[in-house]
């Protein structure tokens, strides 16, 4: 089958546009009558979309964490763009699913985690980006710009999300109530610290944190491991404390010896407490990796204005501020580079840390077996 041939049948399937088809046509040397003739051929093939509406609007709306953006940095982008930016907030990529899932509107920049936007793109619920609109994305890690939950490559050359910051779940120890060296996740089971430990309430990291600790994949889609992981979280329960998916920096400041955190939580108490009182631990049985990023809704009200903020964000310099506020990891190298924080350029991860942890990823169907667990969990 000659290019040609596999351009045509492409179009047919809708896996090419027909604008691409006739740059690639004009590319191969057809003349511009002949590319129409074989287009009309073709048949329908795929729409192209509608160009998008460049006003300015007034204002978008960010669906966010909380303490997620550096206030002076949204002031900023007002200042800047006039746009104003209304920030509205989720405790938990679950919450940020369900919402989502039941028909929530009005948003135009989300900020799901990255195997969350998986299942969103999936279902329909996010818009491809306009790449040639956020120029920054260049600056982004190497790793993160074809992340496995949202590769273009495999997508028709599509992408919905763009990587925010990222980051791993650990242990946070404060040095003046543990005076062993905590290196494992067994610590999190040990007899000794019972009611003086705190784990995240968030099913995909506190399953994937049992998985590690067990020696399996944080992504696992066996029935026989994931039940595994969460009879040794129900031995764990009567140990904990509380189960918590905020708030996470005030624990470790009112004194909790042992907190699951994430690595940002640390460095934002560390500030707080001050850094010789608090340990960060990535177990050495690897840790659960994540990928924050910022995608447009499938209805978002102005995606013009949504990738103007996402290219503002991206920015190193911008991602830099941000970073430094936030307390986590921005996604860009560019930006890292202009960080002069040593809690933040401390806990940027290892080569060692990147290769024993995972990033988490959408399980389809299985994912819901998480979910089952996750509750057999909280009522045993």
């Amino acid at each position: 089958m000659s290019e040609l041939d596999r351009m045509v049948d492409a179009v047919r399937a809708g896996r090419l546009s027909r604008r691409q088809f006739l740059q690639r046509g004009l590319a191969l040397g057809l003349s511009v009558s002949a590319v129409g003739t074989l287009l009309a051929a073709c048949g329908g093939g795929e729409e192209e979309p509608a160009p998008m509406n460049t006003t300015l609007p007034e204002s978008i709306t960010f669906f966010n964490w909380s303490d997620y953006l550096d206030p002076t940095l949204k002031k900023k982008f007002e200042t800047e763009s006039g746009i104003t930016v209304n920030e509205t907030y989720f405790d938990t990529n679950d919450d940020l699913l369900a919402k989502m899932r039941a028909g929530a509107t009005g948003y135009d920049v989300i900020c799901p985690g990255g195997y969350i936007a998986s299942i969103m793109q999936k279902s329909g619920m996010l818009q491809p980006l306009d790449m040639s609109m956020i120029p920054s994305f260049s600056g982004i890690n190497p790793a993160l710009r074809k992340p496995i939950y949202d590769n273009p490559d495999q997508q028709d050359g599509k992408q919905y999300t763009v990587p925010y910051m990222f980051g791993n779940a650990g242990i946070g120890v404060r040095t003046d109530k543990v005076k062993e060296t905590v290196t494992s996740w067994a610590t999190m089971w040990d007899e000794k610290y019972k009611q003086q430990l705190t784990m995240i309430s968030s099913e995909r990291v506190i399953l994937g944190q049992a998985l590690k600790f067990l020696g399996y994949s944080i992504n696992t889609t066996d029935q026989a491991e994931l039940d595994e992981a969460t009879q040794k979280l129900i031995e764990q329960k009567p140990l904990v404390l509380k189960y918590e998916a905020s708030g996470l920096t005030r624990t470790m400041g009112q004194g909790v010896p042992l907190v699951n955190c994430y690595d940002g939580d640390a460095s934002v108490a560390k500030r707080e407490l001050g850094a010789d009182l608090l340990e960060y631990v990535v177990p050495s049985e690897g840790a659960y990796f994540w990928v924050d990023t910022v995608a447009i809704p499938k209805d978002a009200l102005s995606p013009y204005g949504a990738h103007l903020f996402i290219e503002f964000l991206t920015k190193a310099e911008n991602s830099a501020q941000n970073s430094t506020w936030i307390g986590y990891q921005t996604a860009s190298d560019e930006g890292f580079a202009l960080i002069d924080d040593p809690i933040i350029q401390s806990l940027r991860p290892t080569e060692e840390q990147w290769a024993s942890g995972e990033i988490a990823n959408d399980l389809g169907e299985f994912g819901a077996a998480y979910t089952a667990a996750w509750t057999q969990v909280k009522a045993a």
